[in-house]
């Protein structure tokens, strides 16, 4: 008779087989290091921007209380009507020589006027006319006349030539003057140059006649400023 070759293998030794076989569990990861490395970071940035902020500050502060600066006073010196010619082509020519008055009332501030400037004259919401002045630069505690012309034509229909009309035998023209000014503060001998303001003045005012070779008088002023702040 043949031998029979089987084997047996006990349950147990089959368990003992498949607990040494298995790998062990995966160990959970430890974000706290990073977590902790993230936080620094967040909180050392949020220190330099406020230290930032303080001597920005700082350094406003004693440039305020150094330097004292105030905002320069300008107005219309006086204006003169050189030529004013109603056209058939319902078409008004104006031709006018005006003088700005520029007061720079700071003692250590002076002020450069930059060429891309404009200065035109408003009448029913429309320009009468318009030009610009040389560009300078003006020291501290001093005072400009700013001569210049201003030419202009437009299109009056029936209705404005009545209300010119109107308005002329009454003595009372409504007229705007709108000002835009490049100007850049400078400080020291060699007027080292701060930041750049773009500033626009509106002056309305009423005058009493707009008629060749002389000069209205006005009768009402007021104006108006703003500045707009850029590098």
């Amino acid at each position: 008779m043949k031998s029979s070759n089987k084997r047996y293998v006990s349950l147990e030794d089959n368990n003992k087989d498949k607990k040494r076989g298995a790998p062990p569990p995966p160990r959970p990861r430890d974000d706290s290091g990073c977590c902790c490395w993230c936080m620094s970071c967040i909180c050392w940035c949020l220190c330099f921007m406020l230290l930032f902020c303080v001597i920005l500050m700082a350094a406003v502060a004693i440039m305020y209380f150094v330097f004292r600066p105030q905002i320069p006073m300008y107005g219309i010196d006086s204006l003169q009507v050189k030529a004013f010619e109603m056209r058939n082509d319902s078409k008004v020519y104006t031709e006018m020589a005006v003088v700005v008055r520029c007061e720079n009332p700071n003692k250590k501030i002076g002020f450069k006027y930059g060429e891309d400037n404009s200065v035109s004259i408003i009448y029913s919401d429309a320009e009468l006319c318009a030009g610009k002045f040389e560009p300078f630069l003006q020291a501290a505690k001093n005072t400009v006349m700013i001569n210049m012309t201003l030419k202009g034509e437009r299109e009056l229909d029936s209705k404005e030539k009545e209300q010119f009309m109107a308005q002329q035998k009454e003595g009372k023209i409504p007229l705007v003057v709108i000002s835009k000014i490049p100007v850049t503060p400078v400080i020291g001998e060699h007027f080292h140059q701060l930041w750049n303001v773009s500033v626009r003045a509106n002056c309305s005012m009423v005058v009493d006649n707009i008629q060749k070779d002389k000069t209205p008088n006005i009768s009402h002023k007021e104006c108006s400023f703003r500045a707009h702040f850029w590098n």
